[in-house]
């Protein structure tokens, strides 16, 4: 073969390789671009912070069920979180679960006694009927913090409920000058009135109630809320109050009086 022919082959060979590396560079980078992930990882999991975010958000929509569901899976996380078992416990009250309520909030003040879950047991303690138990909590709650004002509504419940009627109105009286616009206080306050006999005041009180918020947060279901109390009221002070009518038996008394007096007329003429 002469030089020249040589030279021509080697030529060819070589554009020919370089051909061949040049269509092969994007299948050889592919693998390096189809390595780097742009979304978020598999395994991402929420704090514990953002789950408590996440519940207080869902309580302030009074989203119950929702609420429940996001503590159940934050505990399953974060089994020492004190706040989620308060704000599950708060759920189950909202929902008509009180002893769960109860053993829930009690968890949480084991981990982290704060007056918001006394007040918050103290509430559950009343929707069972244990008064005693939420006095006591309502009084630990004041006494951590006097400005924790939920407290002051469990103890006066709790006081309506034991007829103890001046106690609950010295703990009302004492906890509307710190949040006088809390439509629940008022209701409360409307409730000790109507206990005491003042209707027309309790009703005063009840209409002052619905004015400041007609759908205001109730502690429980089954609670009633101030329209239902005015009702109340305005029908007890427009019930009529009843004259006795002479019964029968009590006839021939009233003739025998008449006859004595008609007697003694006659006399004196």
């Amino acid at each position: 073969m002469q030089p020249s022919t040589i030279t021509r082959w080697t030529r060819i060979v070589l554009m020919f390789v370089i051909l061949i590396g040049l269509l092969c560079l994007p299948v050889i980078g592919a693998p390096i671009s189809l390595g780097i992930s742009t979304g978020p990882p598999e395994s991402s999991q929420l704090s514990a912070a953002a789950y408590e975010k996440q519940g207080m958000a869902q309580m302030d929509h009074r989203d119950w069920n929702g609420l429940i569901t996001t503590t159940n899976e934050g505990l399953l996380l974060y089994p020492q979180d004190a706040v989620l078992y308060g704000l599950r416990g708060y759920a189950l009250r909202k929902v008509g679960n009180f002893a769960g309520s109860v053993d829930n909030v009690t968890h949480a003040i084991a981990l982290d006694p704060k007056p918001v879950q006394y007040a918050n047991r103290g509430f559950g303690y009343l929707a069972l009927g244990d008064n005693i138990d939420a006095i006591n909590d309502a009084n630990t709650a004041i006494a951590l913090n006097k400005s924790y004002t939920p407290s002051y509504g469990v103890k006066a419940i709790a006081l309506i409920n034991t007829g103890n009627l001046t106690g609950a109105e010295q703990t009302i009286d004492s906890v509307i000058p710190l949040d006088p616009a809390n439509p629940f206080f008022w209701q409360l306050k409307g409730r000790v009135l109507a206990g005491s006999g003042n209707c027309t005041g309790a009703a005063e009180t009840f209409r002052y109630s619905i004015q400041i918020d007609p759908d205001y947060n109730l502690p429980w279901p089954g609670f009633g809320n101030a329209t239902t109390d005015l009702q109340k009221a305005e029908t007890q002070c427009a019930a009529p109050v009843k004259t006795p009518v002479p019964t029968q038996a009590s006839v021939p008394a009233v003739l025998a009086g008449a006859a004595l007096v008609l007697a003694v007329l006659a006399r004196e003429r």
